[in-house]
């Protein structure tokens, strides 16, 4: 599936392409290369056929189409899904089948869109790497030996491997985008609240974001529009020509590794060639954004687990690291929380001043490469250091405040592996951070058209050989 949403309906409306014959070609390429890359937990390829086959119809009829109608994609499996296994990457959930879509998934389900089953994801989302011990965890396409990012890892790889154009996940702590930077896809965090998070399993209620992945920024403005409702989605223009982008020095906590600091310093170009005026912005509150959000962050998902009744009656049913998690959530204070929430809105109100200066802001989504899988320390400037430390003060920022966001990929790191940059605006400036993307996208088609397909090809070589035998 290496056509984009905009280019599948093209196809369809002119009658050159097929949605069941999209939909079976997705599918076989899912049943080709998942055993590798362990995106897809669940499918539901008995339902997706049958309604690309009455979309076919339809368009064959010329009757009235969804915007997204036979468009394949897949949902993170923290999102509830219609007669569809949901585990929200618990086992304690395995075997759980939901007889509602979430809300975003009713609606774009309901612009026409087919699902063809759910990604992986990190143990109730709350993890940076998708490793998930128990349930399966999905491996990066450029080098499955790394972490596809989390926790919407599964959508991230599923659309860098190419089996749908569009996919949806959440964004708690940097869970679209850090997946979306590793693998090379394009992840956008909306502004808080702007979707329902109906029938999302919550990992911290204040922080949550429904969003939008996708494999060009144009695709995730449709999937934008078609989860908040909209019968006629439209994709913002992409223009960062007389715009003022905000680089942040303040922000960028952890030093950058060489390559990645390489790939940034070339965005910024691209941004000044394209007609932006790059303006460095201070941020006086950085330093506390990153320990109030983990405050807040703890004790919320705490109160979530408590409430479900999972905690701690279930406690040995967890892995390891959400397991450590809960345990530090449960000795936050009311006064720890208090305290987070006071630094949350002098922090809210910096970003604030900032963002009145310029129109995007321009930063990393992660100070280094994508480990190994099963490796939560690294090297990184001479010293070895937790992996989520590297990544967390670069996008966690987004969430505590709310910003709409937008990754999108900047280069490749050293061994060939890409790396992100993001676009945020003030909020309710979705549009703004998504046509700074789109624009920086266009601009570097040679960057963004390269995919991992000689990994996948002999992936797929491999098991068609087996299969023969």
């Amino acid at each position: 599936m290496t056509r984009s949403a905009i280019e599948l309906l093209e196809g369809y409306r002119s009658g050159e392409l097929s949605p069941a014959e999209v939909v079976d070609a997705s599918l076989a390429r899912i049943a080709a290369l998942d055993a590798e890359l362990g995106a897809m937990p669940a499918l539901c390829p008995e339902r997706a056929r049958a309604e690309a086959a009455a979309c076919e119809r339809a368009y064959h009829e010329g009757l009235p189409q969804g915007p997204l109608a036979g468009v394949p994609f897949v949902v993170k499996d923290l999102f509830d899904s219609a007669d569809v296994p949901t585990a929200y990457g618990s086992p304690m959930f395995a075997g759980h089948t939901p007889s509602a879509d979430a809300a975003v998934v009713r609606n774009v389900r309901d612009a026409g869109a087919i699902l063809l089953g759910k990604s992986q994801t990190h143990e109730f989302a709350w993890g940076l790497t998708s490793v998930n011990e128990r349930m399966g965890t999905s491996h990066n396409p450029w080098d499955r030996t790394r972490i596809s990012g989390g926790s919407s890892g599964g959508s991230a790889v599923a659309l860098a491997a190419g089996y749908v154009p569009i996919a949806i996940g959440s964004d708690t702590g940097g869970s679209i985008r850090v997946p979306s930077a590793y693998c090379g896809t394009v992840g956008f965090k909306p502004t808080f609240g702007r979707f329902s998070t109906e029938g999302v399993w919550p990992l911290a209620p204040s922080l949550d974001h429904p969003g939008a992945m996708a494999r060009t920024p144009a695709d995730v403005g449709l999937l934008l529009g078609a989860m908040a409702g909209c019968r006629e989605p439209s994709v913002p223009p992409a223009g960062l020509s007389g715009r003022t982008v905000g680089i942040c020095p303040d922000l960028q906590l952890v030093p950058l590794a060489a390559d990645v600091q390489a790939a940034f310093d070339d965005a910024v170009r691209t941004v000044v060639d394209l007609g932006a005026r790059v303006q460095e912005a201070s941020m006086p509150e950085a330093e506390a954004i990153h320990p109030a959000f983990g405050v807040i962050q703890r004790a919320e998902a705490f109160r979530t687990h408590t409430v479900a009744g999972l905690w701690p009656a279930r406690a040995d049913e967890y892995g390891a690291d959400v397991r450590g998690r809960l345990e530090l959530g449960a000795q936050v204070t009311l006064r720890d929380y208090l305290d987070a929430t006071l630094a949350r809105e002098r922090a809210r109100s910096a970003m604030a001043a900032l963002l009145e200066s310029v129109d995007v802001l321009l930063t990393p989504v992660a100070a280094c490469s994508p480990p190994p899988i099963g490796e939560e320390r690294v090297q990184h400037a001479g010293s070895e250091r937790e992996f989520r430390d590297l990544v967390m003060p670069y996008t966690v920022p987004h969430d505590l405040l709310g910003l709409p966001t937008c990754a999108v990929r900047a280069g490749f790191d050293e061994l060939g592996i890409p790396v992100g940059v993001q676009f945020s605006a003030r909020l309710w400036g979705d549009d703004d951070a998504l046509a700074a993307a789109r624009a920086f996208a266009d601009a570097t088609p040679d960057l963004q058209g390269r995919w991992p397909e000689l990994a996948l090809a002999e992936a797929e070589s491999q098991r068609r050989g087996e299969h023969d035998d």
